[in-house]
């Protein structure tokens, strides 16, 4: 065929033909149509049209024409088994196109043109381009490094101190088999209790190793560095993985590089919790590399073939004891394989082999299904499925609007940051979903109409690390999370090199060159313009991340229906003694919730230090009439001691001494509970159960001026008159300011001078740690 093809065309043959130039060019475009459908990769098919016409132009200009034995190796590359070793020759000493059985080999997970080492002009090309092969690494990693401030914050966030902090298995105390029978959090999988259902042993024994060269210390800066150095390598390895893909180099540079730059990613280096999706992503990207550089190298033997399975196979489960997402590289290993040649033949092994690695992990955690509350996420509990499967589709537009351009981040998208889509497609904001999915759709046509591999393999990693996140099929326990989309991000950067790449290859269609090179370098720079707007959104985003102040408030700004962003907030000025603007904020979360509990003992806890207590009554009658949403065995304790500290406050003693005693005896490691606690039996003419009291305070908090007058005042009350004097003077020199301090050191003076008790009574002070 290739060589009747180009004898008749008379652009092409030995005697020139005239007027011929139209059909010439129809024929040229026939044979690139007919390589493409016999399979040749797209990359193939570019240079043979490229060949083509420049030799067409050639034999204008009066220079030899094309061999014509080039058609007939490309035919040959179009079968069942493309023969290696051939080396086909371009036009009028064009050199060496492509040899086809190469082509082969690097037509895995998603090759999409001619890698580093085609050969063009008759000499090997570079590996990376003219800028070399690190130099674009070192560039990729950076920009990674526009993460590096956080090695220096030093505070605790929310789920942090669940998962490292708390976290018994975490901090190293617990047994290996312990760790392996635990979720994430530190919960028993097997015993029958509640469970996260999440299983990522490997990262709780990351925490714990660094726990122990910490020397028994857990400090968020070295856990921070870590994240930082761990996402520099996934942003090398995903330049690595597109340049595999055979991207050009600086579209592949690009590419990773807004990767590295995603504002998104703040949650996976930042926030600790999110070490899980960068983890898994590594063993992804390694997984990915290993399955085509393998494929290169093993040829047909079988025995490489198995050993490249049990390697993929291992790093998947790696990735999948670090994020439960990470099993899914099988399967994008198998998109890769359905892509090619013999899509079922070298895809079934993958899909077996990942069915049943997902069928032992939901036997090991004994299923998916986990129960979670209704604020992390309030779109289960509705009755309608309607409603629920067009929030869920909402919800996956707002995940691509933060892949595409992600402004306005919050920590937190539960309850009601964004709301149900209670009138299902009629709401304006199915508008959103609309454009999600046509746009995916549209870049899937579009690389399914070029024949390009890379875009669509770019596309499947986008989607399929998506699935397990997307609330379809499992029940995912928070409503957005901006971590998740980690994996998926590294199949966005590979459709961008993809779709560059392929402008670059792309063959002319005009006479003329300029128009096409115009709209290459602005496609490039478009591509810039979008980088320097993460780097400008990620240094921004990174800055809010270095205190909760930071944090809270703008993503309380942003999305204010957020019942957790504004809680949060109110918290940070509360600690701040910017009592005012955080009741704007608790009362502002308490409408939106009415059954937070939580938000209600913090407004009780500010109204206390105010001295409301009558309101802040009525905010724990509230509570307990109620149920207690957000207490739990850690924090159940201070509910029932402030409670009875504001009974106390009423002088309601006996009250306040049975519900100070409940809480102290969950936790007595609560000062001024055990204050009031001996204030109350003070009161209550119980002198000697208020001393102890007051010394089981001291136990806990030594120096405390407050515990330390009390027991004085106790002791010179009952006859221990010296021990109770010099009491009394370490309150006053720990705290000289403290009227009631002052007043009880001048009755001790006109006690010693008098022998005789004055007029004036000793007094009791008390004092408020919210702390507690």
């Amino acid at each position: 065929f290739g060589s009747r093809a180009l004898s008749a065309c008379p652009a092409m043959s030995l005697s020139p033909g005239v007027g011929h130039d139209g059909e010439c060019s129809t024929l040229h475009a026939l044979i690139v149509d007919h390589l493409r459908i016999s399979g040749v990769p797209e990359s193939l098919a570019s240079d043979v049209h490229a060949a083509l016409e420049r030799a067409a132009r050639e034999r204008q200009r009066g220079c030899p024409p094309v061999d014509s034995q080039l058609l007939s190796v490309f035919r040959r590359c179009g079968g069942s088994a493309p023969q290696r070793g051939l080396d086909a020759r371009a036009a009028a000493g064009e050199g060496t196109v492509r040899d086809c059985g190469s082509l082969a080999g690097l037509s895995g997970p998603g090759a999409d043109g001619p890698p580093a080492s085609s050969q063009r002009g008759g000499r090997p090309a570079r590996a990376a381009g003219p800028c070399g092969g690190l130099l674009p690494v070192l560039l990729v990693v950076i920009v990674s490094l526009v993460f590096l401030p956080c090695v220096m914050y030093s505070q605790w966030y929310i789920d942090e101190l669940f998962a490292a902090v708390r976290n018994a298995d975490a901090r190293g105390e617990t047994p290996l088999w312990g760790v392996l029978s635990h979720d994430f959090w530190g919960n028993p999988l097997w015993d029958g209790g509640w469970t996260h259902k999440s299983y990522r042993p490997l990262v709780v024994l990351s925490y714990a190793l660094q726990y122990r060269f910490n020397g028994g210390t857990i400090k968020p800066q070295p856990l921070r560095a870590f994240n930082v150095a761990l996402h520099a390598a996934n942003s090398a390895l995903t330049y690595a993985q597109i340049r595999r893909g055979g991207a050009p180099w600086h579209w592949a540079c690009l590419a990773a590089c807004l990767f590295a730059a995603q504002p998104v990613h703040a949650e996976n280096v930042i926030y600790l919790v999110g070490r899980a999706d960068a983890l898994a992503t590594l063993c992804w990207l390694l997984a990915l590399l290993a399955w085509s550089s393998w494929e290169v190298r093993s040829g047909g033997c079988w025995r490489a073939r198995a050993l490249r399975l049990t390697l993929c196979t291992s790093l998947a489960v790696v990735a999948g004891l670090c994020k439960e997402s990470g099993f899914c590289v099988l399967v994008q290993l198998a998109l890769g394989e359905l892509l090619g040649q013999r899509p079922l033949r070298s895809s079934a092994p993958l899909l077996a082999v990942f069915a049943t690695v997902f069928l032992g992990r939901s036997w090991l955690t004994g299923g998916t299904k986990a129960g979670f509350s209704f604020v992390d996420t309030p779109v289960q509990y509705h009755s309608d499925a309607n409603v629920r499967l067009f929030t869920y589709l909402y919800f996956h537009a707002k995940y691509a609007q933060l892949m595409v351009f992600p402004w306005a981040l919050s920590w937190d998208y539960s309850y009601d940051a964004l709301p149900l889509l209670r009138e299902t497609w009629w709401d304006a904001r199915f508008l959103a979903v609309l454009t999600a999915y046509l746009g995916v759709a549209a870049v899937a046509s579009w690389g399914a109409a070029k024949r390009s591999r890379g875009v669509l393999f770019g596309l499947g990693n986008v989607i399929i690390p998506f699935i397990p996140a997307s609330n379809l099929f499992f029940l995912v326990g928070v409503t957005v999370g901006e971590r998740l989309l980690y994996p998926c991000n590294v199949g966005a950067a590979m459709v961008v090199a993809a779709v560059g790449g392929r402008a670059c290859r792309d063959p002319a269609r005009a006479k003329g060159r300029e128009p096409r090179c115009r709209g290459r370098r602005w496609a490039f720079a478009l591509g810039l313009t979008w980088l320097c707007a993460f780097a400008v959104l990620c240094g921004l985003r990174v800055y809010q991340w270095s205190d909760r102040e930071t944090l809270f408030g703008p993503d309380a700004a942003s999305y204010p229906r957020s019942m957790k962003n504004r809680h949060q907030f109110a918290t940070v000025l509360h600690r701040l003694g910017r009592f005012d603007e955080a009741l704007v904020h608790f009362y502002a979360a308490l409408d939106l919730y009415k059954d937070n509990a939580l938000t209600e003992y913090c407004i009780a806890q500010i109204l206390i230090e105010t001295g409301r207590a009558s309101q802040a009554l009525k905010h724990f009658e509230s509570i307990f009439s109620g149920h207690a949403l957000g207490f739990g065995a850690f924090n159940l304790y201070a509910l029932y001691v402030d409670y009875g500290f504001t009974l106390m406050m009423l002088g309601r003693f006996d009250e306040a001494v049975g519900q100070l005693g409940h809480g102290l005896s969950l936790n007595e490691d609560v000062p001024h509970g055990l204050n009031a606690l001996g204030y109350s039996l003070m009161q209550l003419k119980r002198p000697q159960e208020a001393r102890s009291a007051f010394q089981r305070g001291l136990h806990y908090d030594e120096e405390n001026p407050y515990l330390l007058n009390n027991l004085g005042v106790a002791l010179l009350l009952t006859g221990e008159l010296q021990s109770g004097v010099d009491l009394v003077a370490r309150a006053l020199e720990a705290e000289p300011s403290v009227p009631a301090f002052v007043h009880n050191a001048r009755v001790v003076r006109a006690l010693a001078g008098t022998g005789q008790w004055p007029a004036e009574q000793l007094t009791l002070e008390l004092f408020f740690n919210r702390g507690n």
